[in-house]
């Protein structure tokens, strides 16, 4: 891949932006000193699932990709169960994928429209641009939908990685790893000779 190859990758897009919101959400909503391990933890998770993808789409060896791969969706995995226990501790419907409210901020964030003239991409998600798309949201229905964003993100970002995973699991099956390609490649200089 190509030295910046990976932010072609949606998976990494939707990776950031939830690392973006994550990260201005998290300790607005972890506030107490007591929060501080839960906080970092969903912060460093968040991190790990973007930064992963990165290093793994510029790696050589096939399995260390595969590795830096499953390492990313794990990580999502990770902050996607603590905003899922936010839901729950907080007594709040998780949304549908298909609710307009995630539509609108897909459109909004991700810019994913019928008419991107129509459609501005605000720069960098946040807690405010969240709920001033929706509506000028506040307390509980203002933590609903950044939690459901959120959620919708990871799952979709994980559901692109195991797409990625399978792909490189398929191409290792056809072609080798990178050890074996420079083990042939060595053998057959040697015949050469």
């Amino acid at each position: 891949m190509a030295e910046a190859g990976y932010k072609s990758l949606i998976s990494y897009k939707l990776a950031q932006i939830a690392f973006d919101l994550g990260w201005d959400f998290v300790p607005q909503y972890y506030k107490k000193f007591e929060d501080s391990r839960q906080r970092d933890q969903i912060k460093q998770a968040l991190r790990s699932h973007k930064q992963n993808i990165v290093e793994g789409s510029a790696e050589r060896s096939l399995s260390s990709k595969l590795k830096l791969y499953d390492v990313a969706k794990a990580s999502g995995m990770e902050a996607l169960e603590d905003f899922e226990d936010i839901l729950r501790l907080e007594n709040l419907p998780r949304w549908n994928k298909d609710d307009t409210r995630l539509r609108n901020l897909r459109q909004i964030f991700e810019g994913y429209s019928s008419n991107p003239s129509n459609s501005p991409i605000l720069s960098r998600p946040s807690v405010t641009n969240v709920h001033e798309v929706l509506g000028r949201l506040e307390g509980k229905e203002g933590l609903e939908a950044v939690v459901n964003y959120l959620i919708d993100l990871l799952i979709r970002s994980g559901y692109l990685l195991d797409r990625q995973i399978n792909a490189v699991e398929d191409k290792h099956q056809r072609e080798g790893g990178y050890n074996e390609k420079l083990l042939k490649r060595r053998l057959d200089f040697k015949r050469s000779f």
